[in-house]
């Protein structure tokens, strides 16, 4: 074989040889990138869900205070607070 035919033909197996391993390397920082960002994602979630139930106590005990203020109770109709109630209790004379 000619030898400048050969000496292409090892520096193009060479340059095959590295671009394979640079594309290998490439498909591995794609797949960590991959699951770095589900790991991102999942964790994500479960703080939030994890904040949601440390928060749901102080969101119900708002939320009873506000329709204990409003007079609603929990079937939806609507009724004086008891403060307010025994207040035209005492004005009306009844108890």
């Amino acid at each position: 074989m000619d030898p400048d035919l050969e000496a292409r033909l090892d520096n193009i197996e060479k340059m095959v040889s590295d671009n394979n391993k640079m594309l290998t390397r490439m498909r591995q920082v794609q797949r960590r990138a991959a699951y770095v960002r589900i790991l991102y994602w999942v964790i994500g979630i479960i703080l939030a869900i994890a904040a949601w139930y440390y928060v749901q106590p102080y969101f119900e005990s708002v939320t009873n205070e506000y329709n204990t203020l409003t007079g609603k109770n929990t079937s939806g109709t609507t009724t004086p607070p008891g403060e307010i109630m025994n207040l035209i209790n005492q004005y009306t004379g009844t108890k």
